[in-house]
């Protein structure tokens, strides 16, 4: 019985001094989380235009080369882009420009 509780005693403070290290990593993991948070806009634009296979490889290249876009989903049937960007580096107008010149005017969904 006194080995089981020096074991358990044992347990718990290896566990209690593991705490303030898991802390201390974690949170700079959670402000750039949540930095980031803050720098992302996710905005869905409304591409009509789309109506074949290749459509949508056009309008994801294109807008995935505007400078600040970090992810463009594509849904074909819905005929839209779901973009996250960066809104200090791009603006939507700029990634509507972008899809535009590839030859598929875009516009923000309502």
């Amino acid at each position: 019985m006194k080995r089981l509780f020096i074991a358990a005693v044992g347990l718990m403070a290896i566990g209690v001094s593991g705490l303030p290290l898991i802390g201390s990593v974690s949170s700079p993991t959670l402000v750039s989380i949540a930095l980031a948070a803050e720098t992302e806009r996710t905005t869905i634009f409304d591409v009509p235009d789309m109506t074949c296979a290749l459509c949508p490889v056009t309008v994801r290249t294109a807008m995935e080369g505007v400078e600040g876009v970090r992810q463009v989903e594509i849904d074909f049937d819905a005929r839209t882009a779901t973009v996250v960007f960066d809104p200090s580096v791009t603006t939507a107008e700029a990634i509507i420009a972008a899809s535009a010149n590839a030859g598929y005017p875009a516009e923000v969904k309502d």
